[in-house]
């Protein structure tokens, strides 16, 4: 009898082998291969859609203030928070919306919202009318967008991964003059301006 409890105490305490180990580790290895490269194209994917959606909630943002306090509101590059300067060669770095008495610029106090690119490795490009110094997007009361000459605003924002291996890399804000933004998806080697 104590023969039979002994072995059946040894059953229970089995571990696992050597070889199912090592089979464990080799599928293990096999999985992160092929999962490590999708999770950070995933990652980056879900940075650049995060950025774009900041940009578009904070441009629309600026159009319901326009018409809510029946005044002009601009968004435009900030590098300092606190007011408007010309993008770096390196793209923007960050933009304000306040309210804009002055032909250009913002009124000193006016700010309303301030925003920052939040990843290092994204670069935010404009195309023209949006590269100068002078160059926002200023809202009329009717939420109307315009440049700096009163025109219909039309330009592109990037915001891209300079990697190729996020595919696709980059997303595009699309600005209308009437006030129509839409975010499309696409693939730029280098993140060049639109």
């Amino acid at each position: 009898m104590a023969l039979v409890d002994a072995n059946s105490r040894l059953n229970r305490l089995r571990g696992f082998t050597l070889i199912e180990l090592m089979v464990t580790v080799a599928v293990l290895a096999i999985v992160l291969t092929v999962a490590v490269p999708s999770f950070a194209n995933l990652v980056n994917g879900n940075r650049l859609t995060a950025q774009a959606n900041d940009i578009l909630a904070a441009v629309e943002y600026a159009k319901t203030e326009a018409v809510k306090n029946n005044a002009t509101v601009t968004f435009c590059h900030s590098s300092d928070g606190t007011s408007c300067s010309e993008a770096p060669a390196g793209g923007w770095r960050g933009w304000l919306i306040g309210m804009s008495a002055a032909p250009t610029g913002i009124t000193a106090g006016s700010v309303m919202r301030a925003g920052i690119v939040e990843s290092a490795q994204l670069v935010i490009r404009a195309s023209a009318p949006l590269t100068g110094s002078d160059d926002e997007i200023r809202i009329t009361p009717q939420g109307l967008l315009r440049t700096n000459n009163r025109l219909p605003m039309v330009a592109t924002l990037r915001v891209c991964h300079p990697t190729t291996s996020s595919n696709p890399n980059s997303r595009n804000l699309r600005i209308r003059s009437g006030g129509q933004l839409s975010v499309i998806s696409e693939q730029h080697a280098g993140c060049p301006a639109p």
